[in-house]
């Protein structure tokens, strides 16, 4: 039975490279870029300086080859809209409810407006920070942090002038999205092709490859022995990194899967994986959760 088993999972590894001839393509990840405005000191959103910051932010990133999604467009009919102050919280439970497309990171950042007045004029400044995150994974994949080069002379009492202080900051808010923008764009190349091999890049040319996505898979009604076959398919599915068993009861057993293999190709394994086991049963997710029932 075993040899058997071993004859099936070469097969199902041969179909899948035939089905997908190497170097395979991966998808571009898709990215949404969000204004983390909760501390006080920050620019607000629905602001000038804002918009600017987060268009030369996305500017970037297109400049790189990444698919920006736009945040009100994705999320028109389903959330609150022009809300500011959002907090940590707002935000990743927005990015996480994203469906079309799915998110696969999300870049924050704050803007920290800097002023200083003396005896000759207010002198401004300002400080840029932003965060890389795997939506997927909740990993942190980079962060960065931009200042204009120096303080810059505004008008005597411009730090008590709204309006002033706000026309200033207008003026070098697209350099600091620029430069943040592209510090990012750089780290998450850097995450995207992080785990393609030397030998798959030169024979690809150019690799465009997707992050790494975390999936949770639920087996229900498979007693031991037939999880230690799908766990012998889990192993060998392209685009593979690690799995970790969350929890494990006798006819149910709950994973944590890793794995850089796209979403489509990953579901459609798992389908293939019942007809190899010859088992007759269900494959149910929602985004990157997976209930696989035997029936």
């Amino acid at each position: 039975m075993k040899y058997l088993s071993l004859i099936a999972l070469s097969c199902f590894t041969l179909m899948a490279c035939a089905a997908h001839p190497a170097p395979s393509m991966a998808v571009e990840p898709n990215v949404l870029i969000m204004g983390e405005d909760w501390d006080e000191d920050t620019i607000p959103r629905k602001s000038q300086v804002f918009e600017r910051v987060i268009d030369a932010v996305a500017g970037q990133l297109n400049k790189a080859g990444f698919k920006v999604i736009d945040e009100t467009m994705a999320t028109n009919n389903s959330f609150s809209q022009g809300r500011v102050r959002r907090t940590n919280s707002d935000l990743f439970k927005i990015a996480k409810a994203i469906q079309t497309p799915p998110i696969d990171a999300v870049i924050t950042f704050k803007i920290y407006p800097y002023f200083k007045a003396d005896n000759t004029t207010t002198w401004m400044n300002a400080r840029a920070t932003g965060r890389l995150l795997n939506v997927s994974t909740n990993a942190i994949l980079g962060t960065f942090e931009v200042t204009l080069p120096e303080e810059v002379a505004t008008e005597p009492e411009c730090h008590k002038n709204r309006a002033c202080a706000l026309k200033y900051m207008g003026n070098h808010s697209r350099n600091l999205g620029q430069e943040l923008g592209s510090a990012l764009a750089v780290k998450l190349r850097r995450a995207a092709v992080g785990n393609v091999s030397a030998n798959a890049s030169a024979s690809a040319g150019v690799k465009k490859a997707a992050l790494m996505q975390a999936y949770k898979f639920t087996f229900d009604n498979f007693d031991a022995s037939e999880f230690n076959q799908i766990e012998e398919y889990l192993v060998a599915f392209s685009g593979y990194d690690i799995h970790k068993i969350i929890q494990s009861m006798s006819q149910n057993t709950v994973v944590w899967y890793e794995t850089k293999s796209d979403d489509a190709r990953l579901k459609r394994n798992l389908r293939k994986m019942l007809d190899f086991i010859g088992v007759e049963g269900q494959v149910n997710c929602v985004k990157n959760t997976c209930t696989i029932t035997k029936i």
